[in-house]
């Protein structure tokens, strides 16, 4: 499914690119001396930068991506032709936002950042270490506050040693109509993950790089859409998220799981491109 996903981007002409230190999926649809909109895509612990194809390709009832914008899915560091930290430590939630906010730097100066799970801790975290460059905030479902039912410690070690047997559960967890999910089809997804550094990651993870004392520092304008029936990341955490955040805004989206680009892409398309 990734090499089918990667072939259906490369034919509609989304570029893999390099940004800084990390490889990318680039759509840019800015006009030279025109206003550019530029939006960084950041995926979640055990995923790609594919999962955001139906935003980039404006796929499975998405609305295609208006003119004057730069898109750019970045693969996190370590993953997907990511160069990898050169230590452990590099892994932390701080250090691989700092790498991402570098990367994002040295081609835009203003960005709209879009984060899901741990993709929209780092969103977060980016926000936080450059407020001048971070104008607006999509929070997909973000992990990053505390969560004292120990479901996002659950979902960390299921990612951190994926079997066939736990991502079964998983999925369901994951999706409101969980995909068709034969023994084969689980094994490549715990292949895919195994080959990207979601346990060096999980390993790197500290209590006191959760954002509950810092998220209210954030002051890029903030928009917070979460599956309703999203069962990785308690919905708890999406609504300390609007408490603490100064001027959120929070959407629950019915009949949507954990990873909206891809159930309930029309609902991030919508909020990401509002319509003139």
């Amino acid at each position: 499914m990734d090499a089918l996903r990667a072939a259906r981007l490369n034919a509609s002409g989304v570029r893999r690119v390099r940004a800084g230190t990390l490889a990318a999926y680039e759509e840019n649809l800015c006009a030279p001396e025109k206003p550019c909109r530029c939006v960084a895509l950041i995926h979640g612990l055990g995923d790609s930068a594919l999962t955001w194809d139906n935003i980039l390709l404006g796929h499975g009832g998405a609305a295609k991506p208006p003119a004057g914008v730069d898109l750019l899915a970045v693969e996190i560091p370590g993953s997907e032709g990511s160069q990898p930290p050169l230590n452990p430590a590099g892994y932390a939630i701080p250090a691989m936002a700092s790498t991402i906010k570098d990367a994002l730097k040295a081609k835009c100066p203003e960005w709209t950042v879009v984060g899901n799970s741990l993709g929209g801790w780092l969103a977060a975290e980016i926000a936080l270490q450059w407020p001048e460059g971070v104008k607006s905030l999509m929070l997909l479902d973000a992990a990053g506050l505390d969560d004292p039912t120990g479901v996002l410690v659950q979902t960390a070690r299921t990612l951190q040693n994926p079997t066939v047997e736990n991502m079964r559960d998983f999925l369901k967890r994951c999706y409101h109509n969980p995909p068709p999910a034969p023994d084969r089809a689980l094994a490549e997804v715990v292949e895919s993950i195994r080959s990207r550094p979601a346990a060096a990651i999980v390993a790197a993870l500290k209590k006191e790089d959760q954002l509950d004392a810092r998220a209210s520092a954030i002051r890029a304008r903030t928009t917070i859409i979460w599956g309703a029936t999203d069962g990785v990341v308690p919905r708890a955490v999406g609504e300390g998220y609007a408490r603490l955040i100064p001027g959120a805004k929070l959407e629950f989206v019915p009949d949507c799981g954990h990873l909206p680009q891809q159930e309930c892409p029309q609902a991030v398309s919508r909020a990401l491109f509002p319509a003139e």
